[in-house]
This record gives structure tokens, sequence and C-alpha cells, in this order.
């Protein structure tokens, strides 16, 4: 019984710090709808990640490279009216999500 405990416990453990270490966050851009700049907070554990913007067709408009987590800031005066879609890439995992671009 003893042994069946202590491996449940380990893989537990091991499971818990694989997701600590791969954690990685991504904001919701504000303002939103976006006029000029738009601002968002990533967050991520690995030396480096990046932040990539694309439009409704897939073209990728910007891609900067991370060094620490922290609040970013997004020019989208360039950016036509529309739907846009930002993804954060950081230890092998990525999170997208959808900002609006309204002049």
């Amino acid at each position: 019984m003893k042994k069946a405990l202590y491996i449940t416990f380990l893989l537990f453990f091991i499971g818990f710090a694989a997701f600590a270490i791969n954690d990685i966050k991504l904001g919701q851009n504000y303002p939103n709808p976006a006029k000029g700049k738009t601002y968002v907070e990533v967050s991520f554990e690995s030396p480096s990640a990046s932040l990539k913007v694309y439009n409704v067709l897939g073209k990728r408009l910007l891609e900067e490279t991370l060094g620490h987590s922290g609040t970013y800031m997004i020019d989208v005066t360039n950016y036509p009216e529309g739907v846009y879609i930002y993804t954060l890439e950081a230890n092998g995992e990525k999170i997208t999500k959808r900002m609006t671009v309204n002049k």
C-alpha cells in the first residue's frame, strides 16, 4: 500500500512540476477594440517567446521575440479595421486570442 501511495504521489509531483514549468499566459489585449496602440500581458518561464499577429486570412503581420514576461505594445496604426489573431509561443506551447481594430 505504501509503495502504491508513493508512486501515485511521485507521478502527481512530476506532472505538477511539468505543468508549472510549461505554464504560459496570454492576456486579452486592451483596449479592445484597438485604435493606434494596444497592449497585451504575457507570462512565460522559458528564456524567450514569440508574439505573432495574423489577419483573418492567415497572413503574419508581426513577429516579435520576447525576452521576458511583461506588458507589450502592439502598434495597429497601419492595420485596416477588422479582426486579428495574436499568438504567444513558448516552451512548445501556443495560446491564441482575438482582437478587433477600429479606426
